[in-house]
Formats: C-alpha cells, sequence, structure tokens
C-alpha cells in the first residue's frame, strides 16, 4: 500500500487544474474526431445505397442490350433493323407512306423504289 505522503501527491495531481484541461481538450478532440467518422460513415451509406441502385439499372440495361444483340445477331433482326432506320425496301416492293389529313383521315400514298427515291433499293 501506498503510505499517505505518496497518496496526496497522486491525489493532488489528479485534482490539479491542468490535468482537467488536458482532459478535457482530449475528450473534445475525441468527440470531434468520433462525429467526423459518424458524418462520414452516413454519407458512405448514401452514396453506396445510390450505387446499388445505379448498378441495378445499369445490369437491366445490360440485359437489354444483350437481348438487342441476340436480335441483331441473325440475317432477320438486321434487315428488321434497316428496314425501320432507313426506309429500305427490296426490288420490287413498295413503301406506303401515310398522311393523316387536319380532319384525321388517314390516306395512303405509295412510292415505288424504282421511280422516286433511289436510296431505297439497297438490295
Amino acid at each position: 500500500m501506498f503510505d499517505f505522503q505518496q497518496k496526496r501527491k497522486i491525489r493532488a495531481i489528479a485534482e490539479s487544474k491542468i490535468i482537467w484541461v488536458i482532459l478535457l481538450v482530449l475528450a473534445s478532440f475525441v468527440l470531434v474526431s468520433t462525429l467526423e467518422r459518424y458524418t462520414i460513415a452516413r454519407d458512405m451509406a448514401e452514396e453506396r445505397a445510390k450505387a446499388e441502385i445505379e448498378l441495378e439499372s445499369l445490369k437491366k440495361r445490360h440485359s437489354e442490350l444483350e437481348t438487342e444483340v441476340k436480335y441483331l445477331s441473325n440475317e432477320r433482326g438486321i434487315e428488321a433493323e434497316m428496314r425501320r432506320q432507313f426506309d429500305v425496301a427490296r426490288d420490287g416492293e413498295q413503301v406506303v407512306v401515310i398522311v393523316e389529313d387536319v380532319a384525321t383521315e388517314a390516306t395512303s400514298t405509295t412510292i415505288t423504289t424504282e421511280q422516286k427515291r433511289p436510296w431505297y433499293r439497297f438490295w
């Protein structure tokens, strides 16, 4: 056991104002650091949630693109896509253009590939 004088020295040091100030400063540093880490963790959780949502949308887009690649990998898909984008027709086929009047009556006009537009003859 400590004798009384050693106990008094330890108690005097522990009760001194300088020690309390040092402990208060250290505690404030720990508190500030903890708050910073908490805000960083909260922000990272929000970013992770956003990234997971984006990942799901990218997976969906990936599956859509795979389906489209599979569709365009055969001859029929390529032909259908070319017809859709470029309004092309084979020899002997005619292109029908439907135009609506102001009175919402639909009329059809046929344009042959040989007469009007020579760039329609793709095949």
